[in-house]
């Protein structure tokens, strides 16, 4: 066979196109060329009658030259019959591991960025579902079969989306293990299509009638007293719920009102400023003895040292009669949809909601942005839920909060002057 096809020049020229393609230098290697610009070294071989790609490198990070000096060591290694990922070194003179669980814990280190939340999330479905499946098996040697037979065993306990989560991991594990040469391919990823993603449930509002039942059952609920203040800080200030129940005491500024919910907490990864309304106020200064010396708003029940529970809000609202057609996320919608009833501006909303904005020069400042404006709108918010506790009617909470009144008209004037 024909080698050494390559030249240094034609390595360096090689322009990238709509779709990966390969420059054969002969002896199996090759340069694998993405729409992203990416020059990727390869080798293919065959042991054990299985074919394989063994990934050498990136250029120019491994030179021409060095590519064919790679390709000839593992040449000799295969027609030893040794496979060249047990004999693969690292950088630092290791062994490199090859199997799927310490590749997977390579790629939980490389992501240190994750919310502790995420991570445990993962680690849960990785300890129940994949470790035991294919754990130990080199990462080299498994197959799309392989991954389908762990995929489907997760959606057939009825976990459809667990399923799909698991497989995006799967898929990024082989990814990372591939750009560190632990593998040639990525087998998770043949299997787009193989659980069907179930329809997304919105999270539903409550409705204006809604309001003053549900405040007074959880007027009367005898359950953990921080959780009942916890669902009513997330019905006056309609965060989401994580950003909540992770958040700790250092964040607030009782003396200017306001909360700075960090960008590792957000969705967007940008800081969000939170207004607090007196009756906010009121409710985090109860919360607070409740919580004692812990630095968290929301201590765990049964370890002081972890946060509440990621369900604990949800199952109080199924105990209140609500679930399955409420959730705790639900509040964000109820705030918009009564706020947009009113004809309070779509966009402060949107602004105080976190929501994504297209004009992305400005979107790193937003949490900074119309906080004159959104103090109002947060009072009047409370306001709101107060009177429709109370059972206020439409035409009375118009007239208090609508276009024409008073309140209005000065958040307008605010507006205009910031």
């Amino acid at each position: 066979m024909a080698q050494n096809l390559l030249s240094a020049r034609t390595v360096n020229s090689a322009k990238a196109a709509g779709k990966p393609y390969q420059l054969r230098d002969g002896g199996s290697l090759f340069l694998s060329v993405q729409p992203s610009g990416s020059k990727l070294w390869r080798y293919r071989y065959r042991l054990s009658g299985k074919a394989q790609v063994y990934a050498i490198g990136r250029y120019p990070d491994v030179t021409l030259a060095q590519a064919r000096q790679e390709r000839d060591r593992l040449r000799d290694l295969i027609r030893q019959g040794i496979h060249p990922l047990r004999d693969a070194v690292t950088d630092a003179g290791t062994s490199t591991p090859s199997t799927f669980k310490a590749a997977a814990q390579a790629w939980l280190a490389a992501n240190s960025q994750w919310s502790p939340d995420y991570a445990r999330q993962i680690g849960r479905y990785f300890e129940k579902d994949v470790l035991p499946a294919i754990g130990d098996v080199a990462i080299a040697d498994l197959t799309p079969a392989d991954i389908r037979t762990l995929i489907e065993s997760v959606a057939g306990r009825g976990a459809r989306c667990a399923a799909l989560l698991v497989q995006q991991w799967v898929s990024q594990v082989f990814s990372h293990a591939i750009v560190q040469g632990l593998c040639g391919d990525n087998p998770a990823s043949l299997l787009k299509g193989l659980v069907r993603r179930p329809a997304v449930r919105h999270h539903p509002p409550l409705s204006w009638s809604d309001i003053p039942a549900f405040f007074q059952r959880l007027d009367a609920w005898l359950g953990h007293a921080d959780i009942a203040i916890g669902l009513r800080l997330l019905a006056l200030m309609f965060v989401r719920p994580s950003e909540l129940r992770l958040a700790r005491w250092q964040e607030f500024d009782f003396d200017n009102a306001v909360w700075t919910v960090p960008k590792e907490r957000m969705k967007m990864r940008r800081p969000h400023m939170v207004p607090l309304s007196r009756q906010a106020l009121t409710l985090l200064r109860s919360l607070r003895v409740l919580s004692s010396d812990s630095p968290m708003l929301f201590p765990n029940h049964r370890d002081l040292s972890r946060v509440l529970a990621a369900s604990s809000f949800n199952h109080a609202i199924a105990r209140l009669g609500y679930g399955g057609r409420f959730s705790a996320h639900g509040f964000r919608a109820t705030a918009t949809t009564l706020l947009g009833l009113l004809g309070y501006p779509d966009k402060l909303v949107d602004l105080q909601l976190a929501h994504r904005r297209r004009d992305t020069s400005r979107a790193p400042y937003d949490h900074a942005r119309f906080v004159g404006s959104r103090t109002l709108l947060m009072q009047d918010w409370a306001d709101i839920l107060d009177a429709l506790a109370a059972g206020g009617r439409y035409a009375q909470l118009s007239e208090a909060f609508g276009p024409l009144s008073v309140r209005r008209t000065r958040m307008l004037g605010v507006i205009e002057r910031e």
